[in-house]
């Protein structure tokens, strides 16, 4: 009941996010008005109660740990990726897409980890109204993707849970451990890049809904897992942490090195190469990178892209036409 009276005012700004979240989701969905409010909330909290300063000291430590798990999440999901396909995502270089989707998008989760970070440290040592955050963010985003579900088939519900609700209640809780313990950078860093990657990268590994959760959820044990160690051994050793940190942060970046030496080299089936020249815009331009398999040309058709060496150089066009031992490119 203390607790309750001392967190009143951190309840009165939960209760208006979830005012928001049911008013611009159900009743009057506007994605703008929901950004926009989060925001708003997120101004009144600073004002509330200040801007804290953010003084852990092994903060640095996990925030290693978060990006070399990212670097080894994408190192593992676009090696995948060589196997199962690439898709494009929506990105589109524009100025309303960038306004809208990305820089909007930035803000937003800008604001959803201050609020956060605010309510972790003026929580008086009750994680109560961090849980509640954590479900609320949960709640929204949930939410957002939920639209068109058809409720009556249990099958779609049972997908939509697995793929959807599951990586979202584990990302956003990990989000809450993180703030709780360390600062909300790590958490922050975190969540820019999962949530966001997909619509700045112009192509996304193929690994399908199932593939896809079961990676993300992946991703945040392992965050969890080391960050927890790590916080753990920072009270008995500062340099013990150091050390931990530190081999996790340097071997997934060995790791894309060699991914990266052997895909340049060609020693396998597959290869990149860079484009030298716009004949193929808007599909390539000039210094896009590509990787092309090298198992032959016994399954190409009319349309393909092909790389072939002609007088040194390695070229890629489009197929034309196909007959007598004769393959025609456009270009």
């Amino acid at each position: 009941m203390k607790n309750i009276k001392k967190n009143k005012k951190l309840y009165i700004v939960e209760l208006l996010l979830f005012i928001s979240i049911i008013v611009f989701n159900i009743f009057y969905k506007n994605d703008l008005l929901m950004d926009g409010s989060i925001v708003l909330i997120t101004i009144v909290s600073l004002l509330l109660f200040g801007l804290f300063k953010d003084n852990s000291y092994i903060k640095p430590s996990i925030n290693r740990i978060v990006i070399s798990s990212l670097l080894a999440f994408f190192v593992l999901t676009y090696a995948s990726g060589l196997i199962l396909g690439f898709n494009r995502t929506i990105f589109i270089l524009n100025t309303n897409y960038i306004a809208r989707i990305i820089i909007l998008g930035v803000i937003v989760i800008i604001c959803e980890e201050v609020l956060r970070y605010i309510i972790a440290k003026k929580s008086n040592g009750s994680i109560i109204p961090l849980v509640v955050y954590g479900i609320l963010i949960s709640l929204l985003n949930i939410m957002i993707e939920i639209n068109g579900l058809d409720y009556s088939n249990r099958e779609l519900v049972f997908v939509f849970i697995s793929i959807t609700v599951i990586p979202i209640i584990s990302r956003e809780f990990l989000c809450s451990y993180l703030t709780y313990k360390v600062s909300y950078v790590p958490s922050l860093i975190f969540k820019l890049v999962i949530v966001l990657y997909g619509y700045i990268l112009p192509i996304i590994p193929n690994l399908g809904y199932y593939l896809y959760a079961v990676f993300n959820v992946v991703l945040v044990y392992i965050i969890y897992y080391f960050s927890s160690k790590s916080i753990a051994y920072a009270e008995k050793s500062n340099y013990y942490s150091r050390k931990v940190s530190s081999y996790i942060f340097y071997l997934p970046v060995l790791i894309v090195l060699i991914f990266v030496v052997i895909l340049v080299s060609g020693i396998f089936r597959y290869k990149m190469i860079a484009i030298g020249s716009n004949s193929m815009e808007p599909v390539f331009s000039r210094g896009d990178a590509i990787v092309y398999d090298k198992n032959g040309i016994d399954n190409i058709k009319i349309g393909d892209v092909i790389a072939f060496r002609q007088s040194g150089v390695v070229i890629t066009h489009r197929i034309v036409k196909i007959g007598n031992n004769i393959i025609k490119t456009k270009g």
